[in-house]
């Protein structure tokens, strides 16, 4: 199994919510393990896009057959 992995995804504040969403579905699955979610951060100067941090373990094993 995965090591805890940092992740920095930058977009536009609903795709945040969207990718969030997207986690925590793939918890429930079991695929992942979420350890922590960050609040959204504005982007520099006048981005119109945020960013959101996760740290995220894969708990997925790769399938031999495919």
């Amino acid at each position: 199994m995965g090591e805890i992995n940092d992740i920095r995804i930058s977009a536009t504040s609903e795709d945040l919510e969207r990718w969030q969403w997207l986690f925590e579905e793939m918890e429930k699955r079991g695929l992942i393990t979420v350890y922590e979610t960050s609040k959204n951060y504005p982007n520099r100067g006048d981005s119109k896009l945020s960013r959101k941090y996760f740290k995220i373990k894969l708990n997925a094993e790769k399938n031999p057959d495919k």
